[in-house]
């Protein structure tokens, strides 16, 4: 898997804190839609911190359980202290890449946030969950098209801002805007009954408002390494965030995020 662009470990944990307490409701409803049902058993690809992977295991209840996948261990170590706290017994937890799902018919429902958009080859990883589902299972994916992103009024910093993430992981070989090729993506996995639809949270107050200056933080240290900006203008981009978050009728949004869910019909194309 190519690397994760945004910072990880400890350093990432307040990004995914707030990033996951923002769209719950919207993540929690799409599962709903997408058929998470009693008794079932599911995998979350790129896990984080666990909060989506919790999520599920209550709705699927002790008939059924919950395996969330993630390449960064410290995602891991929080994702378990989560588990623990909340009592939850039919939910595992495993460090590992997202091209290492086993082979066979194991999953009905098969659960991926964020993640495609930070790999070179989403394509390889869709075709092995195929793999994975059951005859009739279902994927649920939520991804961005970060080419949707807006504020209001328009601001200089935060244009640049989301030009900036969009070129580095265009360089590192991955796609900031996948979100609307996922049907097409899935169709090409082997993939059928193709469904999605849009949210897109925008916040005049809270923690969401925070998300674009957090997320810029986040990708600083690989856009020096990628060489896309010098620190000096990237912390003055990042002062400039601040106070436009700050001004009391201002608008950020999050990235426009495509919900998208299929099933499995058949055999591997």
């Amino acid at each position: 898997m190519k690397q994760y662009s945004i910072q990880g470990g400890e350093e990432g944990k307040t990004r995914l804190d707030i990033l996951s307490s923002t769209i719950r409701e919207h993540t929690k409803d799409f599962l709903v839609w997408g058929g998470l049902r009693k008794g079932i058993r599911c995998l979350d690809l790129g896990c984080g911190n666990g909060s989506v992977s919790a999520l599920m295991a209550k709705q699927v209840g002790p008939e059924g359980n919950v395996l969330g996948l993630d390449l960064d261990p410290t995602n891991i170590a929080h994702a378990n202290q989560l588990k623990q706290s909340d009592g939850i017994v039919n939910l595992m937890f495993q460090v590992a890449d997202a091209n290492q799902i086993e082979k066979g018919q194991q999953y009905d429902l098969v659960y991926s946030r964020f993640l495609l958009s930070h790999l070179k080859s989403p394509d390889l990883v869709l075709k092995k969950a195929f793999e994975s589902l059951k005859e009739g299972g279902k994927i649920l994916l939520e991804d961005t098209d970060f080419s949707g992103h807006f504020s209001f009024p328009a601001n200089k910093a935060f244009d640049r801002y989301v030009s900036l993430y969009q070129q580095l992981l265009k360089k590192r070989g991955a796609d900031a805007n996948i979100g609307k090729k996922l049907p097409q993506l899935l169709l090409e996995a082997g993939f059928r009954d193709i469904e999605f639809k849009i949210c897109q949270p925008a916040h005049m107050s809270g923690e969401g408002k925070h998300m674009a200056e957090i997320t810029l933080a986040g990708i600083g240290e690989s856009l020096f390494f990628e060489q896309l900006i010098g620190k000096e203008e990237f912390h003055r981009i990042l002062e400039a965030l601040i106070a436009f978050r700050k001004q009391t009728h201002s608008i950020l949004s999050m990235p426009r995020i495509f919900q998208v869910k299929a099933k499995r019909i058949g055999q591997v194309a």
